[in-house]
């Protein structure tokens, strides 16, 4: 079997300041005209609930052009039409021991950190609220069950959209610019991309944001930012959606 670090892809280029900023700029404004227009125009038109309005827009405006646009720029590079160089590239490494422990921790420190900041944050302003109206989660009644199976698009390009654009694409180019404080430069830019969601969930974003970042960068291996990102996102939605939290 042909290790993964063997495979041959074209030697990447350093990504400029410049088109980091355009490629979290652009999708930040797809994605605040998804927030700010198309989830209200949809539930206008179809009476569906504002969270599957969501499901909706964010899948088609944002989160499928993230996921093919993270497979053009890696055809644009020139690379091997091969599963194996695409791997390697996107560095899509298998997990060993470290890297799932490194996982493990990152998710609990995640939980720990935004339930600290969601309290103290609460307990300053009592009416704080955790996500905009469109994000609100409840407890499905049975006749809502259909909402878990119009969610699921949604979390898999979510997940796998931004994971191959910002970690498997864009970050090893920064890395070749940035160095040891790519984590950091790429945070504030992830940070930014979800400006539309109101400055409360920004700040209860940041725990993911930047350890998904730093560990990344430390570890070297995107799944590790596909597991996370897939845990918190999808086990904080199911455990609201099916009354576990």
């Amino acid at each position: 079997m042909t290790s993964i670090q063997n495979i041959q892809v074209r030697k990447i280029q350093p990504m400029s300041m410049t088109d980091s900023l355009l490629l979290f700029g652009i999708p930040s404004l797809w994605l605040y005209f998804a927030t700010r227009f198309c989830i209200y125009f949809i539930h206008q038109q179809l009476r569906l609930p504002l969270l599957v309005c969501w499901f909706i827009s964010g899948v088609i405006l944002v989160f499928i052009p993230l996921f093919i646009l993270s497979l053009v720029f890696y055809k644009m590079e020139e690379n091997a039409p091969t599963f194996s160089a695409f791997r390697k590239r996107f560095r899509l490494q298998a997990m060993t021991l470290s890297d799932w422990l490194w996982t493990v921790g990152a998710i609990l420190f995640i939980g720990i950190t935004t339930t600290l900041i969601i309290i103290i944050a609460q307990y300053f302003n009592h009416s704080f609220s955790i996500s905009p109206p469109f994000l609100s989660a409840k407890v499905l009644t049975a006749n809502e069950m259909w909402i878990l199976w119009a969610w699921i698009p949604l979390f898999f390009f979510n997940v796998f959209g931004e994971e191959f654009m910002w970690r498997g694409y864009i970050f090893p180019r920064q890395e070749l610019t940035h160095g040891k404080h790519t984590w950091l430069i790429h945070g504030l830019l992830w940070l930014m991309f979800h400006l539309s969601f109101g400055w409360n969930l920004l700040l209860i974003l940041c725990p993911i944001i930047f350890t998904i970042s730093y560990v990344v960068q430390r570890k070297h291996n995107t799944w590790i930012g596909i597991l996370i990102h897939g845990v918190i996102n999808g086990g904080g939605f199911l455990s609201l959606s099916l009354g576990l939290a």
